[in-house]
């Protein structure tokens, strides 16, 4: 089973945003400028602090999966290097590329729940050995992060997009100007849509992750 790494990006995050911060005002921010870097989410103000705090808290946790993502596909890279494998390789191709370089060493996958590591029985490691399990830590660390995170931000994000008409509606409440209720819809409008987008991202993430645990089992003699 081969892993395909690939980097998302969040369509329309790139432009200008308003910083959710815990200074709320009850008056209109101005839109100060506030970019995403590139693949992280960043929502626009509402001027209703449980609805920031919403799309804080989503802002948040998304952007820590992102990282948590971009973590096991670096360590997916670093581990390719390690063993002498191509880009485009599996991750079997790099267990049974190191098996071959350090047959000697008596390795083996070991794996326990959604903990795997790379043992060594040896009590002398070679540097490239230790580098090369050094990277399936980091992989097993970020992988584990990555499922963490999608339960939960999943249901954070399907609880905003059930109750859209509700927020809509204490967003007018709070903000009776019109003028401050066209621009704040058309920023909750922008906010859900981000929101959906990142919803999909977090289910492809989830899935990546999965794609690793199930690789890993193989190579351990396990079935998940």
């Amino acid at each position: 089973m081969s892993f395909f790494c690939c980097c998302h990006r969040l369509p329309g995050t790139s432009g200008e945003r308003e910083p959710l911060t815990a200074q709320y005002t009850r008056q209109p921010s101005q839109n100060t400028g506030v970019c995403s870097k590139e693949g992280t989410l960043a929502m626009k103000v509402v001027n209703v602090l449980e609805i920031d705090t919403l799309f804080s808290d989503i802002t948040e946790t998304f952007n820590k999966q992102y990282r948590d993502h971009s973590a096991m596909e670096e360590a997916i890279r670093r581990l390719k290097e390690a063993s002498g494998c191509a880009p485009t390789s599996s991750l079997t191709d790099c267990i049974d590329n190191i098996k071959r370089e350090h047959g000697a060493c008596n390795l083996q996958v070991h794996m326990d729940g959604y903990s795997f590591s790379l043992i060594v029985k040896e009590k002398e490691v070679p540097a490239d050995l230790e580098q090369a399990q050094r990277q399936v830590w980091e992989l097993n660390r970020a992988t584990k992060h990555v499922i963490a995170t999608e339960t939960k931000l999943q249901e954070m994000i399907c609880s905003v997009l059930q109750s859209q008409s509700q927020l809509a509606e204490r967003m007018k409440a709070a903000n009776p100007e019109y003028l401050d209720q066209v621009r704040l819809d058309a920023n909750l409008r922008e906010n859900i849509q981000t929101v959906s987008q990142a919803k999909e991202l977090s289910k492809q993430y989830g899935k990546d992750a999965s794609s690793v645990l199930k690789e890993m089992a193989h190579l351990a003699g396990l079935i998940l």
